[in-house]
């Protein structure tokens, strides 16, 4: 598994997010942009972008997960 720490932090991360963005992805996502929101719009493609990024980070930079 991972270690506790990793996931605490990753938990830390997704409320902070959470919260700046005023709201979580799938709200965004789905509820944001059915409205046709350019806000839901700039957020869920932030959450996108970031966990590609981070992915990749730890795939191939890192080497953390396999």
């Amino acid at each position: 598994g991972y270690p506790m720490l990793l996931i605490a932090a990753a938990g830390l991360l997704v409320g902070i997010g959470t919260a700046m963005s005023g709201g979580c992805t799938s709200g965004h996502g789905v509820c944001g942009l059915g409205r046709v929101s350019v806000r839901s719009l700039a957020a869920t493609l932030t959450f996108l972008l970031t966990g590609i990024v981070t992915v990749y980070l730890l795939r191939h930079v890192i080497g953390l997960i396999a």
